[in-house]
């Protein structure tokens, strides 16, 4: 499959490059990706051609390298906002994520995975409360980690958006959560619900680590 293959098709449906990664990736978030593997070097290369988009899914099991994975179903739709050549042919891009997908169908790589997808629309934006209580619960799970001499940073040292919805996915990236904890909170469509998940598995971190704390 060529790239000018990639189209919309009915529905709502668009063939997408993709990336399977052994983390989740959130919207209105940005993260670096090293890419030294061929097929995503041509990934990198036939994107910048066009729009500079492809997608971004969690690995279910397997590995990031040699394919053979298992992957989630949602994920996001990521933009390149830069690439740095580094030594060794290695390449350090600059991505920002711009909305949720969720793969209908895996198609062949070619020589890197494809999949026909469909872009997920945001559920009714939280209240500024609800992202405050999130905030809070963050600082509290980073001031404990802290304690205990963990190695981590503060909220203030973090932009966050001025919009809660972008605020709270932004929040939910910084949270100290497992890939798959990070996956279930993509999954969720409502971002008041996402919320109150993120700040379940806060606290329970919290608990677990007041109790190291008292030990």
């Amino acid at each position: 499959m060529s790239f000018d293959d990639r189209f919309e098709m009915a529905d709502g449906v668009t063939r997408l490059p993709m990336f399977p990664l052994g983390s989740a990736v959130f919207p209105f978030t940005a993260i670096t990706l090293r890419v030294f593997e061929p097929r995503y070097q041509e990934l990198l290369d036939r994107v910048m051609e066009a729009d500079r988009r492809f997608g971004i899914v969690l690995i279910e099991r397997g590995s990031e390298v040699g394919g053979g994975d298992a992957r989630f179903e949602v994920g996001t739709m990521v933009e390149v906002m830069q690439v740095i050549d580094l030594d060794g042919g290695h390449k350090a891009v600059a991505l920002a994520g711009v909305g949720r997908l969720r793969v209908e169908r895996w198609l062949d790589d070619d020589p890197h995975p494809w999949a026909e997808v469909s872009m997920l629309q945001f559920g009714e934006p939280p209240g500024l409360d609800e992202v405050d209580r999130l905030a809070a619960l963050l600082d509290r799970v980073l001031a404990l980690a802290s304690e205990l001499g963990a190695d981590v940073f503060s909220i203030g040292d973090r932009e966050v958006a001025d919009d809660p919805l972008a605020a709270a996915y932004q929040l939910a990236a910084m949270s100290p959560l497992t890939p798959l904890d990070q996956q279930t909170l993509l999954g969720e469509h409502d971002p008041s619900r996402m919320i109150d998940l993120a700040c379940d598995m806060l606290k329970d971190q919290a608990e677990l680590l007041e109790a190291r704390l008292g030990s």
